[in-house]
């Protein structure tokens, strides 16, 4: 197989990276407490959830196996039938599992936090923000690999010359300049990076009142 090294391999390999990101939790998913003792334990309601995340999980697991065998079969060779197959996978997939819990109560303004406070949170250590952060990170870079390509897969082909096609120096530039700016960006969400945000940033509501004054005595 001849790779192509224009837009599409770009769009390959940023889709590649971006499932791959999603395996450990899709593996933790499917084989978490499953048929152990501590399962055994829960009451009945919870040991319903635990299955149902074996199942989502492996279903996940599946998805990312046949997301993967699509890239490097179809998708790279430019077949329109591969990019729907990714754009169903990156939108009735990746985002209803992974974007809209998270995205729902952030619409509603029901998150609690301000942007900045958001974004300090992500940066200085690990929890829920650093999850969001990563999470949007990672679907973020699904969305610019399947728009990245379009004119690609629904051009008029018959239109394109080999004459102008990019250079092969000019190619391996752009994917090492995407693969280090993405890898940079997760970096930075997932190490943290030591700085502050002044006072004045945070939101107001959000910080504790004032303690009162000392009671004085006559």
């Amino acid at each position: 197989m001849k790779v192509r090294r224009d837009s599409v391999s770009i769009s390959s390999v940023l889709l590649t990276v971006a499932l791959l990101c999603f395996l450990p939790a899709s593996w933790n998913g499917a084989f978490s407490g499953h048929g152990g003792v501590a399962a055994s334990k829960l009451d009945y309601g919870f040991r319903i959830a635990a299955l149902m995340m074996n199942y989502v999980g492996f279903a996940s697991l599946a998805i990312i196996l046949i997301g993967l065998i699509v890239l490097w079969t179809g998708y790279i060779k430019r077949s329109r039938s591969a990019w729907v197959v990714m754009f169903v996978v990156v939108w009735l997939w990746a985002f209803p599992l992974f974007i809209l819990p998270i995205a729902s109560p952030i619409a509603r303004g029901h998150s609690g936090l301000t942007f900045s406070e958001w974004v300090y949170d992500a940066i200085s250590g690990p929890g829920l923000s650093r999850n969001v952060a990563e999470l949007v990170l990672i679907f973020s870079a699904m969305l610019a690999a399947l728009l990245l390509p379009i004119k690609r897969f629904f051009g008029n082909r018959g239109s394109e010359e080999p004459v102008h096609r990019p250079s092969v120096r000019l190619a391996s530039f752009s994917l090492i300049s995407v693969l280090l700016f993405v890898t940079a960006l997760y970096a930075w969400i997932r190490v943290g990076v030591l700085y502050e945000i002044p006072t004045s940033a945070l939101n107001s509501t959000q910080r504790l009142p004032s303690p009162p004054p000392p009671a004085t005595f006559r």
